[in-house]
């Protein structure tokens, strides 16, 4: 009855799904390429829920998963539950010279006269793509006349964030640096310590390393949100996971300030809620632990704080809470679509430019959106089943959001800034050769898109 009922359940899904690209695919005029692209990839959506339902159904409905200490002997297990944090901030901030090293090398091999020394051009290295928006919202909050006006389209903590360190720095870039490096070691911290929840020491550290050197993250050493919100979002579950709601949901609220996917973590909150609640129904507890369900159900109503306050911020500068979707949609042609939509945009995109011979367009920004999208399923598809059911399900929801914009130019950032894809990384490189190809690729790859985002190529 349980397998007829997950089948049915995935089975329902995958035809809404493929109803709503049929409805699509008539109704619009995409190229038949564009189409295939789509499908390809509604296909891998699919492909991970089939593996999702039943690990959410046994998370919800069967016995809880065994704890990742047992079989470690009592001299295994101090070692284990130490905290490797002086560890994980040296490799953070050798990482981080690192990058700002190798930039530095790929702007200056790119250039015929000396460009100046590494410190000279930092600001000309890194600060690109919406750094110079949120630079303007810290020194001058948000606007309502000239070109400024449209940074009420980008979220405000990190540029508040921004602010508290202007009047020490006295320059907003040097502020914006700080709090993206200070953010990223402070979320590998978190990152291990979440990982560590449901993983043995080693393969925890391993998940950390993952998500600072897959291909886009040299966007964690830049000046943009995405290290901040990974520290809030990786606060709000760790805090979950250790049933503090209240402050969990707080970070939550915090994310959801920081960028518009952030409320999203209220995908992973729900889950874990609803599986401790029914925990307690299989255990006979529940109407002695109800008040404490009730409680929590409560604290998640916290999360949506962090929209709202920024749809206020709209209202108290414009007069309208929803002026950031209207200078979206006209500045930018930005609004909200199907993610398979947005895959075959970017193939045709890719092809136009390939056909124009615009080859830092097409190998900067078309074809790493597409391979990022489509590799980013293809390995929650694959770690599914090793993956933690509530990660799987924010991870899922996040990429159908964050990749279903109309005119998507972000994919590798905003994917990475998603901490489930390296944890699943990390659950398909169980083994030292496993391991040791996966580094090398996402190495080989980082330096690459870092190399043309510091030329100033067609990286978002």
């Amino acid at each position: 009855m349980e397998n007829k009922l997950q089948t049915a359940l995935t089975a329902a899904a995958s035809g809404i799904l493929a109803a709503l690209f049929i409805w699509r695919a008539v109704a619009g005029d995409g190229s038949l390429l564009g189409l295939f692209t789509g499908a390809a990839l509604l296909m891998l959506f699919i492909f991970c829920l089939i593996p999702f339902v039943p690990a959410a159904w046994n998370a919800l409905f069967c016995s809880a998963s065994p704890s990742p200490d047992l079989g470690l002997g009592e001299r295994s297990l101090r070692r284990a539950r130490r905290h490797p944090w002086a560890q994980i901030a040296m490799f953070m901030l050798l990482t981080r010279l690192l990058l700002f090293i190798a930039a530095y090398a790929f702007y200056c091999l790119a250039r015929e006269a000396y460009p100046g020394g590494i410190f000279d051009t930092l600001k000309t290295v890194w600060l690109r793509s919406d750094s110079p928006s949120y630079l303007g919202i810290s020194e001058r909050w948000y606007v309502t006349e000239g070109d400024p006006r449209f940074h009420i389209v980008f979220f405000p903590f990190y540029p508040v964030v921004m602010a508290l360190f202007n009047p020490l720095t006295k320059n907003s870039f040097a502020s914006a640096m700080i709090v993206s490096n200070l953010s990223a070691i402070v979320a590998a911290v978190l990152a291990y310590e979440v990982a560590a929840l449901d993983m043995r020491r080693q393969d925890a550290l391993r998940a950390m390393k993952y998500l600072f050197i897959l291909p886009a993250a040299f966007f964690f050493a830049a000046p943009m949100t995405e290290s901040l919100f990974l520290a809030l979002t990786l606060a709000c579950v760790y805090l979950v996971r250790k049933k503090r709601y209240f402050w969990g949901c707080v970070f939550g609220a915090l994310a959801g300030f920081t960028r518009s996917v952030g409320g999203l973590i209220l995908v992973f909150v729900a889950f874990e809620w609803l599986q401790d609640l029914l925990a307690d129904r299989r255990a006979g507890t529940l109407k002695e632990n109800a008040k404490t369900h009730v409680l929590r159900a409560l604290c998640m109503l916290v999360v949506p704080f962090g929209l709202a306050g920024y749809l206020y911020i709209n209202y108290a500068v414009t007069g309208n809470a929803l002026t950031f979707m209207r200078y979206q949609s006209e500045h930018w042609g930005q609004g909200f679509g199907f993610f398979f939509e947005s895959a075959s945009t970017q193939l045709e995109h890719l092809i136009l430019s390939v056909n124009r011979r615009e080859v830092s367009k097409a190998l900067g920004l078309w074809l790493p959106n597409l391979v990022y999208s489509f590799g980013s399923l293809a390995v929650a598809a694959a770690a599914a089943r090793k993956l933690r059911p509530s990660y799987t399900a924010f991870f899922l929801v996040y990429f159908a959001v964050a990749c279903g914009a109309t005119w998507l130019l972000s994919s590798p950032r905003y994917l990475t800034a998603a901490f489930p894809l390296a944890f699943a990384v990390a659950h398909l490189t169980d083994t030292g050769n496993k391991d040791a190809a996966a580094t090398a690729v996402c190495l080989a790859l980082l330096l690459a898109y870092l190399g043309m985002y510091a030329n100033g190529q067609y990286v978002y």
